[in-house]
Protein backbone atom coordinates (compact mmCIF):
# COMPACT_ATOMS: atom_id res chain seq x y z
CA UNK A 1 0.00 0.00 0.00
CA UNK A 2 1.64 3.41 -0.91
CA UNK A 3 0.76 7.05 0.66
CA UNK A 4 0.73 9.79 -1.80
CA UNK A 5 2.74 12.53 0.13
CA UNK A 6 1.78 16.26 -0.33
CA UNK A 7 4.24 18.95 -1.42
CA UNK A 8 5.03 21.62 0.95
CA UNK A 9 2.68 23.99 -1.29
CA UNK A 10 0.26 21.34 -2.05
CA UNK A 11 -0.33 21.28 2.05
CA UNK A 12 -0.10 25.12 2.28
CA UNK A 13 -3.14 24.98 -0.17
CA UNK A 14 -5.40 22.65 1.91
CA UNK A 15 -4.69 24.69 4.99
CA UNK A 16 -6.18 27.36 3.41
CA UNK A 17 -9.14 25.81 1.91
CA UNK A 18 -9.79 24.34 5.85
CA UNK A 19 -9.49 27.86 6.75
CA UNK A 20 -12.12 29.29 3.85
CA UNK A 21 -14.87 26.76 5.48
CA UNK A 22 -17.42 28.39 7.83
CA UNK A 23 -17.01 28.11 11.18
CA UNK A 24 -18.49 25.65 13.00
CA UNK A 25 -20.91 26.41 16.33
CA UNK A 26 -18.34 24.98 18.53
CA UNK A 27 -15.61 26.93 16.47
CA UNK A 28 -18.08 30.12 17.27
CA UNK A 29 -17.90 29.79 20.39
CA UNK A 30 -14.42 29.10 21.19
CA UNK A 31 -13.98 32.39 19.02
CA UNK A 32 -15.95 34.25 20.61
CA UNK A 33 -14.97 33.28 24.33
CA UNK A 34 -11.20 34.16 23.00
CA UNK A 35 -12.41 38.21 22.23
CA UNK A 36 -14.19 38.26 25.01
CA UNK A 37 -11.26 37.26 27.00
CA UNK A 38 -9.13 40.52 25.56
CA UNK A 39 -11.98 42.38 25.77
CA UNK A 40 -11.98 41.65 29.48
CA UNK A 41 -8.31 41.75 30.06
CA UNK A 42 -7.67 45.28 28.40
CA UNK A 43 -10.90 46.82 29.85
CA UNK A 44 -9.40 46.45 33.12
CA UNK A 45 -6.28 48.20 31.98
CA UNK A 46 -8.03 51.25 31.69
CA UNK A 47 -7.05 53.56 34.08
CA UNK A 48 -3.99 56.47 35.00
CA UNK A 49 -2.16 55.62 32.14
CA UNK A 50 -5.23 55.95 29.15
CA UNK A 51 -6.15 59.64 31.15
CA UNK A 52 -2.57 60.88 31.15
CA UNK A 53 -2.64 59.93 27.20
CA UNK A 54 -6.06 61.65 26.69
CA UNK A 55 -4.63 64.58 28.95
CA UNK A 56 -1.41 65.24 26.76
CA UNK A 57 -3.20 64.66 23.03
CA UNK A 58 -6.03 67.28 24.44
CA UNK A 59 -3.03 69.96 25.34
CA UNK A 60 -1.23 69.18 22.01
CA UNK A 61 -4.70 69.98 20.64
CA UNK A 62 -5.50 73.10 22.21
CA UNK A 63 -1.43 74.30 21.86
CA UNK A 64 -2.02 73.40 18.38
CA UNK A 65 -4.33 75.53 17.47
CA UNK A 66 -3.86 78.52 19.65
CA UNK A 67 -0.12 78.41 17.34
CA UNK A 68 -2.05 78.07 14.63
CA UNK A 69 -4.40 80.71 14.76
CA UNK A 70 -1.92 83.03 16.15
CA UNK A 71 0.51 82.01 13.40
CA UNK A 72 -2.70 83.02 10.46
CA UNK A 73 -3.16 85.93 12.23
CA UNK A 74 0.18 87.81 12.52
CA UNK A 75 1.57 86.06 9.71
CA UNK A 76 3.53 88.41 6.80
CA UNK A 77 4.94 85.51 4.75
CA UNK A 78 3.80 82.52 3.33
CA UNK A 79 6.19 80.42 5.44
CA UNK A 80 4.96 81.19 8.83
CA UNK A 81 1.09 81.44 6.96
CA UNK A 82 2.04 78.10 5.50
CA UNK A 83 3.26 76.92 9.41
CA UNK A 84 0.13 78.54 10.82
CA UNK A 85 -2.35 76.39 8.46
CA UNK A 86 -0.02 73.27 9.36
CA UNK A 87 -0.62 73.85 13.34
CA UNK A 88 -3.94 74.47 12.95
CA UNK A 89 -4.61 71.02 11.20
CA UNK A 90 -2.95 68.91 13.66
CA UNK A 91 -4.92 70.62 16.46
CA UNK A 92 -8.42 70.05 14.82
CA UNK A 93 -7.43 66.91 13.79
CA UNK A 94 -6.49 65.92 16.90
CA UNK A 95 -9.76 66.75 18.38
CA UNK A 96 -11.40 65.44 15.65
CA UNK A 97 -10.80 61.66 15.80
CA UNK A 98 -8.18 61.04 18.75
CA UNK A 99 -10.07 62.99 21.48
CA UNK A 100 -14.02 63.26 20.29
CA UNK A 101 -14.55 59.98 18.16
CA UNK A 102 -13.38 57.92 21.41
CA UNK A 103 -15.06 60.51 23.95
CA UNK A 104 -18.33 60.11 21.79
CA UNK A 105 -18.11 56.36 22.37
CA UNK A 106 -18.29 56.63 25.67
CA UNK A 107 -14.37 55.35 26.40
CA UNK A 108 -13.70 57.97 29.30
CA UNK A 109 -17.23 57.56 31.20
CA UNK A 110 -16.68 55.55 33.87
CA UNK A 111 -13.83 57.59 34.43
CA UNK A 112 -14.98 60.24 37.00
CA UNK A 113 -11.77 61.94 36.49
CA UNK A 114 -12.08 62.76 32.63
CA UNK A 115 -15.09 64.26 33.15
CA UNK A 116 -14.37 66.58 30.24
CA UNK A 117 -13.85 63.29 28.04
CA UNK A 118 -17.29 62.12 28.83
CA UNK A 119 -19.76 61.80 25.53
CA UNK A 120 -22.24 63.64 27.04
CA UNK A 121 -20.04 66.82 27.71
CA UNK A 122 -17.03 66.64 24.80
CA UNK A 123 -17.86 69.67 22.32
CA UNK A 124 -15.59 69.41 19.00
CA UNK A 125 -14.83 71.67 16.12
CA UNK A 126 -17.00 70.64 13.96
CA UNK A 127 -20.48 71.14 11.77
CA UNK A 128 -21.03 67.19 13.10
CA UNK A 129 -23.82 67.24 15.72
CA UNK A 130 -22.83 65.39 18.46
CA UNK A 131 -26.19 63.67 19.80
CA UNK A 132 -27.11 62.92 16.06
CA UNK A 133 -23.59 61.29 15.62
CA UNK A 134 -24.12 59.33 18.41
CA UNK A 135 -27.51 57.87 17.14
CA UNK A 136 -26.41 57.38 13.63
CA UNK A 137 -22.71 56.26 14.33
CA UNK A 138 -22.93 54.33 17.87
CA UNK A 139 -26.35 52.90 17.73
CA UNK A 140 -26.55 52.31 13.90
CA UNK A 141 -23.24 51.89 12.48
CA UNK A 142 -21.62 49.85 14.98
CA UNK A 143 -24.92 47.66 16.53
CA UNK A 144 -25.53 46.54 12.68
CA UNK A 145 -22.15 46.71 11.12
CA UNK A 146 -22.08 45.90 6.88
CA UNK A 147 -25.98 44.90 7.10
CA UNK A 148 -27.83 46.48 4.00
CA UNK A 149 -30.59 48.56 5.04
CA UNK A 150 -29.78 49.10 8.46
CA UNK A 151 -25.87 49.73 8.51
CA UNK A 152 -25.87 53.54 7.32
CA UNK A 153 -22.22 53.17 6.55
CA UNK A 154 -23.45 50.62 3.81
CA UNK A 155 -24.30 53.51 1.43
CA UNK A 156 -22.67 56.55 3.18
CA UNK A 157 -26.00 57.91 2.04
CA UNK A 158 -25.22 57.78 -1.63
CA UNK A 159 -22.75 54.67 -2.65
CA UNK A 160 -23.59 51.50 -4.16
CA UNK A 161 -20.40 48.80 -3.09
CA UNK A 162 -22.17 45.27 -4.05
CA UNK A 163 -24.42 43.42 -5.33
CA UNK A 164 -26.74 43.31 -2.55
CA UNK A 165 -27.74 47.13 -3.01
CA UNK A 166 -29.89 47.84 -6.36
CA UNK A 167 -28.17 49.61 -9.19
CA UNK A 168 -29.23 53.19 -9.95
CA UNK A 169 -28.50 55.95 -12.09
CA UNK A 170 -26.70 57.91 -9.81
CA UNK A 171 -24.42 55.32 -8.98
CA UNK A 172 -22.43 55.98 -12.32
CA UNK A 173 -20.81 58.91 -10.96
CA UNK A 174 -20.01 57.39 -7.72
CA UNK A 175 -16.04 57.98 -8.04
CA UNK A 176 -16.50 61.49 -8.72
CA UNK A 177 -18.70 61.94 -6.00
CA UNK A 178 -16.37 60.29 -3.54
CA UNK A 179 -13.44 62.22 -4.66
CA UNK A 180 -15.53 65.75 -4.01
CA UNK A 181 -16.77 64.24 -0.76
CA UNK A 182 -13.59 64.00 0.64
CA UNK A 183 -12.98 67.53 0.74
CA UNK A 184 -15.79 68.50 2.89
CA UNK A 185 -16.22 65.05 4.75
CA UNK A 186 -16.95 66.97 7.82
CA UNK A 187 -19.78 68.62 6.50
CA UNK A 188 -21.48 65.50 4.61
CA UNK A 189 -21.03 63.85 7.81
CA UNK A 190 -23.12 66.45 9.72
CA UNK A 191 -25.84 66.43 7.08
CA UNK A 192 -25.67 62.63 6.83
CA UNK A 193 -25.92 62.20 10.68
CA UNK A 194 -29.02 64.56 10.56
CA UNK A 195 -30.73 63.20 8.70
CA UNK A 196 -31.03 66.12 6.17
CA UNK A 197 -29.04 64.67 3.30
CA UNK A 198 -31.92 62.02 2.81
CA UNK A 199 -34.53 65.16 2.12
CA UNK A 200 -31.60 66.55 -0.32
CA UNK A 201 -31.31 63.49 -1.97
CA UNK A 202 -35.45 62.72 -2.19
CA UNK A 203 -35.32 65.93 -4.09
CA UNK A 204 -32.27 65.36 -6.40
CA UNK A 205 -32.90 62.30 -7.29
CA UNK A 206 -36.26 60.59 -8.25
CA UNK A 207 -36.83 57.12 -7.31
CA UNK A 208 -34.67 57.67 -4.31
CA UNK A 209 -37.21 57.28 -2.08
CA UNK A 210 -38.19 53.74 -3.35
CA UNK A 211 -35.03 52.35 -2.34
CA UNK A 212 -35.54 49.73 -0.15
CA UNK A 213 -31.78 48.41 0.88
CA UNK A 214 -30.63 52.02 1.81
CA UNK A 215 -30.61 52.79 5.50
CA UNK A 216 -32.40 55.49 7.22
CA UNK A 217 -31.80 57.82 10.27
CA UNK A 218 -35.53 59.30 9.95
CA UNK A 219 -38.30 57.88 11.47
CA UNK A 220 -40.24 59.77 9.13
CA UNK A 221 -39.86 61.94 6.22
CA UNK A 222 -42.73 64.24 6.55
CA UNK A 223 -42.49 68.06 6.97
CA UNK A 224 -42.06 67.99 10.45
CA UNK A 225 -39.32 65.15 10.20
CA UNK A 226 -37.68 67.69 7.57
CA UNK A 227 -38.23 70.44 10.17
CA UNK A 228 -36.29 68.35 12.73
CA UNK A 229 -33.27 67.53 10.75
CA UNK A 230 -32.96 70.95 9.41
CA UNK A 231 -32.59 71.96 13.24
CA UNK A 232 -30.41 69.42 14.39
CA UNK A 233 -28.07 69.94 11.43
CA UNK A 234 -28.38 73.89 11.82
CA UNK A 235 -27.53 74.06 15.91
CA UNK A 236 -24.26 72.21 15.03
CA UNK A 237 -23.32 74.04 11.77
CA UNK A 238 -24.21 77.46 12.44
CA UNK A 239 -22.02 78.42 16.04
CA UNK A 240 -19.21 76.03 13.91
CA UNK A 241 -19.15 78.81 11.26
CA UNK A 242 -19.37 81.87 13.57
CA UNK A 243 -16.49 80.82 15.65
CA UNK A 244 -14.13 79.75 12.76
CA UNK A 245 -14.49 82.16 10.28
CA UNK A 246 -17.18 85.15 12.19
CA UNK A 247 -14.60 85.65 15.46
CA UNK A 248 -11.34 84.96 14.08
CA UNK A 249 -12.32 86.80 11.22
CA UNK A 250 -13.55 89.98 13.11
CA UNK A 251 -10.43 89.39 15.12
CA UNK A 252 -8.12 89.55 11.90
CA UNK A 253 -9.58 92.89 10.73
CA UNK A 254 -7.86 93.67 7.41
CA UNK A 255 -5.72 90.66 7.45
CA UNK A 256 -9.30 88.66 7.87
CA UNK A 257 -8.54 87.18 4.07
CA UNK A 258 -5.46 85.32 5.04
CA UNK A 259 -6.84 83.96 8.65
CA UNK A 260 -10.03 82.77 6.57
CA UNK A 261 -7.95 81.15 3.77
CA UNK A 262 -5.84 79.88 6.00
CA UNK A 263 -8.70 78.16 8.44
CA UNK A 264 -10.67 76.95 5.47
CA UNK A 265 -7.28 75.26 4.11
CA UNK A 266 -6.73 73.60 7.30
CA UNK A 267 -10.17 72.44 7.43
CA UNK A 268 -10.01 71.15 3.80
CA UNK A 269 -6.69 69.36 5.10
CA UNK A 270 -8.47 67.75 8.04
CA UNK A 271 -11.35 66.53 5.61
CA UNK A 272 -9.77 64.85 3.22
CA UNK A 273 -7.59 62.90 6.01
CA UNK A 274 -10.41 61.86 7.90
CA UNK A 275 -12.49 61.31 4.81
CA UNK A 276 -9.19 58.74 3.33
CA UNK A 277 -8.96 56.98 7.34
CA UNK A 278 -13.01 56.47 6.94
CA UNK A 279 -12.89 55.05 3.32
CA UNK A 280 -10.12 52.29 4.14
CA UNK A 281 -11.54 51.00 6.97
CA UNK A 282 -15.16 50.40 5.53
CA UNK A 283 -14.41 50.35 1.83
CA UNK A 284 -11.82 48.19 1.04
CA UNK A 285 -12.85 44.89 -1.88
CA UNK A 286 -12.13 42.48 1.24
CA UNK A 287 -15.12 44.09 3.71
CA UNK A 288 -18.41 42.00 3.04
CA UNK A 289 -21.78 42.96 3.51
CA UNK A 290 -24.79 41.27 5.08
CA UNK A 291 -28.77 40.91 4.72
CA UNK A 292 -29.09 39.31 8.07
CA UNK A 293 -28.61 39.97 11.93
CA UNK A 294 -26.49 37.87 13.47
CA UNK A 295 -27.75 35.58 15.76
CA UNK A 296 -25.12 35.45 18.63
CA UNK A 297 -22.45 37.79 20.32
CA UNK A 298 -20.33 35.31 18.09
CA UNK A 299 -21.69 35.98 14.95
CA UNK A 300 -21.87 39.49 15.60
CA UNK A 301 -18.15 39.38 16.48
CA UNK A 302 -17.50 38.25 12.81
CA UNK A 303 -19.38 40.55 11.19
CA UNK A 304 -17.60 42.92 12.92
CA UNK A 305 -14.24 42.02 11.78
CA UNK A 306 -15.01 41.00 8.19
CA UNK A 307 -17.14 43.86 7.85
CA UNK A 308 -14.21 46.39 8.29
CA UNK A 309 -10.49 46.69 7.43
CA UNK A 310 -7.50 47.92 9.03
CA UNK A 311 -4.55 50.11 7.60
CA UNK A 312 -0.56 49.13 8.40
CA UNK A 313 1.07 52.71 9.16
CA UNK A 314 3.46 54.36 11.44
CA UNK A 315 2.55 56.14 15.14
CA UNK A 316 1.80 59.99 13.92
CA UNK A 317 -0.33 58.41 11.09
CA UNK A 318 -2.32 56.32 13.67
CA UNK A 319 -2.29 58.84 15.74
CA UNK A 320 -3.79 61.56 13.51
CA UNK A 321 -6.01 59.04 12.26
CA UNK A 322 -7.67 58.35 15.87
CA UNK A 323 -6.35 55.18 16.12
CA UNK A 324 -9.00 54.33 13.83
CA UNK A 325 -6.15 52.71 11.12
CA UNK A 326 -6.98 49.71 13.73
CA UNK A 327 -11.06 49.97 12.68
CA UNK A 328 -11.22 46.27 13.36
CA UNK A 329 -10.15 46.34 17.14
CA UNK A 330 -12.07 49.17 17.57
CA UNK A 331 -15.69 47.70 15.91
CA UNK A 332 -14.83 44.76 18.41
CA UNK A 333 -14.04 47.12 21.22
CA UNK A 334 -15.82 50.35 20.65
CA UNK A 335 -15.67 51.64 24.54
CA UNK A 336 -11.54 51.06 24.52
CA UNK A 337 -9.30 54.35 24.73
CA UNK A 338 -7.29 55.03 21.48
CA UNK A 339 -4.06 54.23 22.86
CA UNK A 340 -5.25 50.54 23.36
CA UNK A 341 -6.01 49.72 20.13
CA UNK A 342 -2.76 49.64 18.81
CA UNK A 343 -1.97 47.33 21.57
CA UNK A 344 -4.40 44.53 21.44
CA UNK A 345 -4.32 44.42 17.32
CA UNK A 346 -2.02 42.06 17.45
CA UNK A 347 -3.51 39.53 19.63
CA UNK A 348 -6.54 40.02 17.73
CA UNK A 349 -5.26 39.21 14.26
CA UNK A 350 -3.16 36.37 15.88
CA UNK A 351 -6.89 34.38 16.95
CA UNK A 352 -8.43 35.65 13.53
CA UNK A 353 -5.58 33.72 11.79
CA UNK A 354 -5.86 30.50 14.21
CA UNK A 355 -9.46 30.11 13.43
CA UNK A 356 -9.67 31.14 9.74
CA UNK A 357 -11.28 34.31 9.77
CA UNK A 358 -10.17 37.15 7.41
CA UNK A 359 -8.20 40.15 9.02
CA UNK A 360 -8.04 42.83 6.44
CA UNK A 361 -5.42 44.72 6.53
CA UNK A 362 -2.73 46.48 4.45
CA UNK A 363 -1.08 49.51 3.60
CA UNK A 364 -2.10 52.88 3.13
CA UNK A 365 -2.22 52.84 -0.23
CA UNK A 366 -2.82 49.23 -1.36
CA UNK A 367 -6.03 50.03 0.83
CA UNK A 368 -6.68 53.36 -0.64
CA UNK A 369 -6.33 51.83 -4.12
CA UNK A 370 -8.66 48.86 -2.90
CA UNK A 371 -11.63 51.41 -2.37
CA UNK A 372 -11.41 52.95 -5.58
CA UNK A 373 -11.27 49.74 -7.31
CA UNK A 374 -14.58 48.82 -5.86
CA UNK A 375 -15.68 52.37 -6.14
CA UNK A 376 -15.54 51.91 -9.94
CA UNK A 377 -16.67 48.22 -10.14
CA UNK A 378 -20.24 49.30 -8.34
CA UNK A 379 -20.50 51.96 -10.67
CA UNK A 380 -20.92 50.32 -13.88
Amino acid sequence: MSETLLTPQAFNEYVQDVKKQPLSDEQLKAFAAELDALKAEFSAKIGKEDLEYIEMIHQVCRSCEIAGRLLLHFSRDPISWSMGVLMLYVGIQLDNLEIHHHAQHGAFDKMPEARKFHSDVYYHNSPVDEEAWRYRHNVLHHSYTGQVARDPDVTYGFYRLSELIDKQAFHVVQPAVLIMNTFNADQSLGLVSSGLLEFIQRLLFPGYAELKDYPSVNKSHDLEGFAKSLWISLRKSVPNVAYNYGVFGLLAGPRWPQVTLGTLTAQVMRNIFTGLVFYTGHMTEGVKHYTETPKSRAEWYLQQIEGTGNVQAGKIFSILAGHLNYQIEHHLFPKLTPNRLEEIAPRVQEVCERYGVHYETGSFGDQLASVFRRMVKYSK
